[in-house]
């Protein structure tokens, strides 16, 4: 077994700096007591070290002072004791994130990742539909409902400035498309366009294409529900 706290080091402490026996705080804090001891005494002429000398005045505790504790010390802080590590592992680190989130990349072809917006599930996901029964071994899943249509493929999915779905999209005159809301916010900010700083002078059309796709997608998933209420 590992030695220390079988707490999956929650409780782990940084052991790559000076010991807290030796550090300067600890010194400090010597020295302080040992004042205190001597305070009023006359001098026993026992050496007590380099850091241990007799103070005749005592320093405030102000920001240029000596104060024990926080930050207001002179010299080395001494480092936190406990140490939390949070890792976050990307394992697709070829996919470009901006073409995935919202079906726009401003690099286009010349971009060096990868434009797929493939939805894969994980192992734990897998493992967990197999329990519960959720996972289709049949093979009689709709293959269509997966498939892209390419006309599709030139409209992104989602507002590039919220990375949300869109509302009210308008498309300005470098054919980039935004939500309304935010494309008049980002207008306060800056004239030009939030993806290509091209000058919008502030014309914003609606994008016709994108609400008829809309409009189509509300269609279907109407039917769709109505199918599902009928079974």
């Amino acid at each position: 077994m590992p030695a220390g706290p079988s707490d999956q080091r929650a409780t782990a402490i940084l052991e790559t700096e000076t010991e807290k026996d030796k550090d300067a705080q600890a010194l400090f804090e010597k020295a302080q007591k040992i004042n205190e001891e001597l305070e009023g005494k006359e001098d026993d002429k026992i050496y007590r070290g380099l850091n241990n000398y007799a103070q005749y005045y005592k320093k405030k505790d102000t920001a240029a002072g000596n104060a024990s504790s926080g930050m207001v010390r002179k010299g080395p802080i001494r480092a936190p004791s406990n140490l939390r590590a949070t890792v976050r592992w990307d394992y697709q680190p070829d996919i470009c994130k901006d073409y995935k989130e919202t079906g726009f990349c401003g690099f286009g072809d010349s971009c060096k990742f990868l434009h797929d917006r493939s939805d894969y599930k994980l192992g734990w996901q897998l493992e967990r539909e197999a329990a519960t029964g959720e996972y289709n071994n049949s093979g009689d899943e709709d293959d269509k409902k997966y498939e892209i249509d390419s006309d599709e493929e030139t409209l992104p999915f989602k507002c590039f400035i919220c990375r949300n779905s869109f509302t009210d999209p308008i498309i300005t005159k470098c054919k980039h498309y935004f939500c309304e809301k935010c494309a008049l916010d980002h207008y306060k900010k800056s004239t030009r366009c939030y993806i290509c700083n091209v000058q919008t002078n502030g014309v914003f059309n609606p994008a016709k294409e994108l609400i008829a796709r809309t409009k189509m997608e509300e269609k279907e998933r109407a039917m769709e529900e109505d199918e599902c209420s009928d079974e």
